[in-house]
């Protein structure tokens, strides 16, 4: 199992790997709190939703071509919806500076979206390698 899932654990440690920097460069004045809550709180959105996707992905490889289509992009498009909600949410109910948020949700999705891609693209060679 940890074998197959090694790219979500390395995305998944590459992120708490930046969480660690920031919040150690936050922690000795480095970065004041109006960039730090902002960076925290895009994390905690875009992670659950990273790993909603990846384990969409997986299901729906063992599934065929019409349902892991429906699956990734129908997926992927209330997954959207949640972040865009949550975006909207946190962006009334908190002071937060809404550059550095907008800013930091765009960053983390993309990263973990490039992630899924690459898991994707890994798993979908390996599926094939097995069937010749």
């Amino acid at each position: 199992m940890l074998q197959k899932n090694k790219w979500f654990f390395l995305a998944i440690v590459i992120n708490f790997l930046i969480l660690f920097f920031v919040t150690i460069a936050y922690l000795l004045n480095f970065l004041n709190f109006e960039f730090f809550l902002p960076l925290l709180l895009a994390q905690i959105i875009v992670l659950p939703n990273f790993a909603i996707g990846f384990s969409a992905i997986l299901w729906s490889l063992q599934k065929n071509e019409q349902v892991f289509l429906f699956i990734v992009l129908g997926g992927m498009l209330f997954r959207m919806a949640y972040i865009l909600g949550m975006v909207f949410l946190l962006l009334h109910l908190l002071k937060i500076n809404q550059k550095y948020f907008i800013f930091d949700i765009f960053l983390f999705y993309f990263f973990f979206l490039t992630a899924e891609i690459f898991i994707l693209v890994r798993q979908k060679a390996l599926i094939t390698d097995k069937k010749t």
